[in-house]
């Protein structure tokens, strides 16, 4: 009511000052009575109309609609004093300029009003420290909402000091105060002189090169980068922390700069109806299921409606969390989630039995590249075992396909996760050579987010106030994430041919001190240094994702390279086996190793009827269901 008493005493004493004004102070002139009765127009209709419209509450005090609101009452009370000048024009005449001149001095002392008190706010909340001065990168449509927004926002975390932008046409741009300070290049020179502790980029289609650049520019300062989301980013409406951000955190709208962002992975493309015929209305097998892969693996799967998704892990939080990831409740008491151990033939048998699945994904082994160059009777055991056992197990219960889960390592492998891999794929080659099944594998490199990768390490250590390890300034690896590795595999597996290893495209690789620096520069800590500790046993400098020899075919699909794989001797294959199950294994771990890389770099035995027979006895040796399956190898000193 105080607010519109103001306006409606300014709204007249602007029309007695604009009459004064037309008759240059000859009070003689004017018609005092007119005069005043379009004064007291001018307060009624404010009185009336600023609680009915303009300070109800319906807007939000400065913005446009409520400014929408004050104009028709300014236009509504000049058309009043109109229809009563013209009335009573021998009584009450006053000019008809008056009106009109009053009313858009009114439009200029509010629209004047807002502007200062805006720039009022934004200045005090600047000096006191309140609110951190914050560069919006990008001028246009993203750019002005995210001005909104940081305008809005009751908790006044931001305050807009400068946009960048390097459209020339925007160069001298202004909004609501703000103004283009210059191109995007600059950046680091205009956070100098802004003072600005965050950045908030609001260009939905900048490049990833583009984004790296930025961050680059900004490592040594303690600047926060945040991305202005899409409209429909489900991040606008999930406050929670997500594992790909990273400092864990979320804004209330602006969210952290991950490295998928950093990355630029490109949107893949699937043929959704042949993932569909696939898996729609099939008995599906999920192993390692509470892993990272496992369990991105099982929703992505779910989303085809099969007609029963049984998953099995050893780790029986990882099953609680993948059931709780799919069901919104983890009771555990589903049929469908079986908790047991690959090591154990008798258990692989019972569980494919009863199950009868029409395809196995088979997600569970053991990645971590260090770990298993110090006791390669544990990969083989688990790798190559239990993988063999549920090969065995498929082709006993009549499986119609089978997907192994390999690894880039497996490409022309010098460590023992590579050899182990490798040794498989080329199982499968044999024994979908013998069934005609469609059993294969499917290659990929690192995985972003998941438990145990760069990425976790990196912001581990960032957190922590660690020094940041890599293991070689040139050391490079190719990288995903979960949804896009997932969601490649079932496209795999829906087009791949018996004994196939089918090779994702996984981009450019990446170099990971590169991928260091990022982290570093996102957390806002430039004082975090990186510390190179040498590449170590079994690692690469480069990853390849095919062998020499192996040629990158994609007759389906323009992101899928389908290999033909050479059969290896399935008996020799179980002498090694056993071999890592010998209780003495632990004295001769170098010899089961070296007995592992012969076997690979031996020529295959060609595969007959009778090859069959051979797998049999290979099934005593089983292995461990690990709860991830990342192929890990990124470079991370230790």
């Amino acid at each position: 009511m105080a607010l519109s008493l103001i306006d409606g005493l300014v709204f007249a004493f602007l029309v007695v000052a604009m009459t004064l004004v037309r008759y240059d102070f000859h009070t003689y002139l004017v018609n005092g009575p007119g005069m005043l009765v379009c004064s007291a127009i001018a307060l009624v209709v404010f009185f009336i109309g600023g609680p009915l419209a303009i300070y109800r509450g319906r807007y939000r005090r400065g913005s446009t609609d409520q400014f929408a609101a004050i104009v028709g009452t300014v236009a509504l009370g000049v058309g009043i004093m109109w229809v009563v000048e013209f009335a009573f024009a021998s009584r009450l005449l006053i000019p008809t300029s008056v009106p009109i001149t009053a009313g858009a001095l009114m439009v200029v002392i509010k629209s004047l009003e807002n502007w200062i008190r805006r720039n009022l706010r934004q200045r005090s909340l600047t000096m006191s420290g309140a609110s951190r001065p914050t560069i919006v990168v990008g001028a246009g449509n993203q750019g002005m909402l995210a001005l909104d927004m940081i305008a809005q926002d009751s908790h006044n975390e931001f305050v807009a000091v400068g946009i960048l932008d390097d459209d020339p046409a925007k160069r001298h741009l202004r909004y609501n105060g703000i103004r283009v300070l210059g191109p995007i290049a600059d950046i680091s020179a205009h956070v100098d002189r802004t003072g600005a502790g965050a950045v908030i980029i609001a260009i939905s289609d900048l490049p990833p090169e583009d984004l790296s650049r930025i961050a680059s520019n900004l490592e040594s300062r303690p600047v926060e980068i945040k991305i202005m989301p899409k409209l429909s980013d489900s991040a606008l409406a999930r406050p929670e922390p997500d594992a790909h951000d990273v400092a864990g955190l979320r804004h209330r709208s602006f969210r952290d700069v991950s490295l998928e962002d950093l990355i630029g992975r490109k949107p893949i493309s699937t043929n959704i109806d042949d993932i569909a015929s696939a898996i729609t209305g099939k008995v599906v097998l999920v192993t390692g299921a509470g892993g990272s892969i496992g369990s991105q693996l099982c929703r992505q799967v779910a989303r085809f409606d099969p007609a029963r998704l049984i998953m099995t892990d050893r780790d029986e939080s990882g099953l609680h969390a993948t059931e709780l990831g799919l069901e919104g409740s983890a009771l555990l008491t589903s049929d469908d989630l079986v908790l047991g151990d690959l090591r154990d033939p008798a258990f692989i048998d019972t569980l494919v039995a009863e199950a009868k699945p029409d395809i196995i994904f088979h997600a569970a082994a053991l990645k971590h590249l260090t770990f298993l160059e110090r006791f390669p009777e544990q990969a083989v055991r688990t790798n190559v075992g239990a993988s063999l056992d549920l090969l065995n197990a498929a082709v006993a219960h009549d499986v119609d396909a089978f997907v192994h889960i390999s690894t880039d390592k497996a490409a022309g492998a010098t460590s023992v996760l590579g050899r182990t891999k490798f040794s498989i794929e080329r199982a499968i080659a044999s024994v979908a050579a013998v069934t005609g099944r469609r059993y294969m594998s499917v290659r990929f490199g690192n995985v972003l987010g998941s438990r145990g990768s760069v990425l976790e390490t990196f912001v581990a250590q960032v957190a922590a106030g660690d020094p940041v390890t890599v293991t070689d300034p040139e050391v490079t690896r190719y990288f995903m994430t979960a949804d896009e590795a997932c969601e490649l595999v079932l496209q795999a597996a829906a087009i791949g041919g018996p004994g196939e290893t089918l090779v994702l495209d996984m981009g450019e690789p990446i170099r990971i001190a590169d991928l260091a620096k990022r982290v570093i520069a996102l957390s806002g800590r430039s004082d975090a240094q990186i510390v190179y500790t040498g590449l170590r046993p079994g690692e690469k400098l480069t990853e390849a994702l095919l062998s020499p020899g192996e040629a990158n075919s994609r007759p389906n699909h323009p992101l899928i390279t389908q290999v033909p794989i050479t059969p290896i001797d399935l008996e020799k294959l179980g002498a090694l086996i056993a071999e890592s199950r010998d209780p003495l294994v632990f004295t001769h771990r170098s010899a089961l190793e070296a007995h592992l890389t012969r076997l690979l770099d031996s020529e295959a035995t060609p595969v007959t009827d009778d090859a069959t027979d051979a797998i049999g006895p290979v099934s005593t040796a089983s292995g461990i269901a690990e709860p991830d399956v990342e192929p890990h190898d990124t470079g991370v000193g230790r």
